[in-house]
């Protein structure tokens, strides 16, 4: 009987999980469809103002683009974008 024959493990260095995290194309998918999100948050603003104001950043215009952010993660983060449902 012969004895038992195994193949050389062979292991790279992956690096840190935050470089990882930061080159995954789900993470950069994130920051597009979020920049995209702020985006129209602002966008929406800047419509909503009708040139009445001119002001171009009010807490008004926070709160459009952290919530226009907040879609942006939602829609890629949520469980049904990710094949969960």
């Amino acid at each position: 009987m012969e004895p038992f024959k195994f193949k050389k493990l062979e292991l790279e260095n992956e690096g840190s999980w935050l470089k990882r995290k930061l080159t995954s194309p789900h993470f950069r998918k994130t920051i597009i469809y979020a920049a995209i999100g702020a985006a129209i948050g602002y966008g929406l603003f800047i419509l909503e103002q009708n040139g009445a104001n001119r002001l171009y950043w009010s807490d008004t215009a926070l709160q459009n683009v952290l919530m226009g952010l907040a879609f942006g993660i939602f829609i890629t983060n949520s469980p049904c974008a990710r094949g969960k449902c």
